[in-house]
């Protein structure tokens, strides 16, 4: 199994790169010039995608709303990886969620309205992927490491019955308790 501190490298890597692609979608947009580093032809093309009228949220730029959210993150794993405390991991994990969500409508936009797909745009698109995805596997194990006494067996459990765990659980859910 990985352990939690590769996978949290790892979602610090993933968090950067989605900054970083974040930062030059906006120096794309503030200077034309750059768009012709990454149009390839009419489909991957960074300019077809700036150009259209859907690289916008109302007045709000997509490029602003990735920007944002990755250094919301990288603002949030500051503090996760130095205290590990679990609020800041499900924060990340919300965030990403919605970030996933929203790069999904975009991603969606470039395929069926604008025909073209920005090969930056995409890069924050999976990196923002790979942060939900490794959110989910630092809580799973997080969880799975907290009490795996805890995980209700089929074999024991009964229809209308509630599984508390085995009796070590159980003593020290008792002892705790009473503490």
């Amino acid at each position: 199994m990985v352990q939690a501190q590769v996978l949290h490298r790892l979602l610090l890597v993933l968090i950067l790169v989605g900054l970083i692609a974040s930062i030059y979608a906006a120096f794309e947009v503030l200077n034309p010039a750059l768009q012709g580093t990454c149009s390839i032809n009419s489909t991957v093309s960074c300019a077809a995608v700036d150009a259209s009228s859907y690289s916008n949220v109302g007045p709000i730029p997509d490029w602003s709303i990735g920007l944002g959210g990755f250094i919301v993150l990288l603002l949030l794993d500051i503090p996760l990886f130095r205290t590990f405390d679990p609020r800041f991991l499900y924060a990340i994990f919300g965030l990403s969620a919605a970030g996933v969500a929203f790069a999904a409508y975009f991603a969606y936009l470039e395929l069926v309205f604008i025909h073209a797909i920005c090969p930056v745009c995409t890069t924050a698109h999976l990196a923002g992927v790979g942060v939900f995805l490794v959110s989910l596997t630092l809580i799973r194990k997080r969880r799975s490491a907290e009490d795996p006494d805890e995980t209700p067996s089929p074999k024991n459990k009964s229809p209308g019955s509630k599984n508390k765990g085995s009796s070590k659980a159980k003593a020290r859910r008792a002892s705790e308790s009473s503490d």
